[in-house]
């Protein structure tokens, strides 16, 4: 039996089990997938231990590990799959093999391969804001700064982080102009909302506000948006957030984090059990149906 998992904090909200153990029993592999709790990062190092003595196939990372995976990995993997960049050092999957860590980082194509569903291509956005400075945006951001760099170079784009932390929206965007980034990258705190939304064109959110578990939720004011601004909130549970609740008063389009969360999962399944054909993953209706089921659509 091959034997992946994910580690997190909380961990109890996960339902990477669903769609992995949904995948297995689907193709008919021999395997499990489990989730796993760990208290902080020394206890998460700890486990990652134990999944290496137990032989573990691999594992992925949520909330709030996805740096210090960065640091205990042998081997990074930058490619069409995996988006990371030793500026912006975030992990989400880890595959073990030959007694190594090797780190990947999936959450960009997840979510670009449900935005380019949704906006068709980039040309249109001039303005992005990201909400949160996480492990998430991270990936995202770097995925965007690759998506424009071989665009129009005339034109002028700008990249906002804002954060309920200012300073670690600050980190996150001077780590992201040692890139060389062809987006011009400001940043601040979250209160600055409502004076930067008027002319952006996406909107991202990559914290957990308003995730099931957390107490904080995300309200913001959408009023003074453009019509044509996409709202793409990563969270997945709820399937509506306050977010999205208020892009649907305002009648702009939207899209939450549940088609992110299959398709990032899917190059990490093809890792942990040897399986070769991705597009099989991805766009899989009954999972979705099976997913908000469970979530409670």
């Amino acid at each position: 039996m091959i034997k992946a998992a994910v580690i997190g904090n909380p961990i109890e909200h996960s339902r990477s089990p669903l769609i992995h153990n949904y995948w297995l029993d689907k193709i008919g592999i021999d395997g499990s997938y489990e989730a796993m709790l760990a208290e902080n990062e020394r206890d998460f190092v700890r486990l990652v231990k134990k999944l290496k003595e137990d032989g573990y196939s691999g594992f992925n990372i949520t909330i709030p590990f996805k740096k210090i995976a960065s640091e205990i990995v042998d081997e990074t993997i930058n490619n069409e799959l995996s988006f990371y960049n030793k500026e912006v050092p975030a992990i989400n999957t880890i595959k073990i093999e030959n007694n190594k860590l090797i780190g990947y980082n999936t959450d960009y194509f997840g979510f670009s391969s449900l935005l380019f569903k949704k906006i068709e291509s980039l040309d249109k956005i001039k303005k992005i804001i990201i909400l949160g400075a996480g492990g998430a945006a991270k990936s995202i951001a770097y995925g965007l700064i690759e998506g424009f760099r071989n665009r129009k170079k005339d034109e002028t784009r700008n990249l906002l982080i804002l954060n309920r932390s200012p300073s670690k929206a600050e980190e996150l965007s001077h780590a992201l102009k040692n890139i060389d980034s062809p987006l011009k990258l400001s940043h601040g705190s979250l209160d600055k909302f409502e004076e930067n939304i008027e002319n952006c064109d996406l909107l991202i959110n990559s914290t957990s506000l308003g995730m099931e578990g957390t107490d904080a939720n995300l309200t913001l004011n959408l009023d003074n948006s453009k019509k044509d601004l996409f709202v793409y909130d990563i969270v997945y549970s709820p399937l509506e957030t306050n977010l999205l609740s208020s892009a649907r008063k305002f009648n702009r389009n939207f899209t939450n984090g549940l088609g992110m969360l299959i398709n990032q999962a899917a190059p990490a399944f093809c890792l942990f059990y040897n399986y070769n054909n991705l597009e099989n993953l991805l766009e899989d209706n009954l999972l979705y149906e099976k997913l908000e089921e469970n979530i409670g659509a």
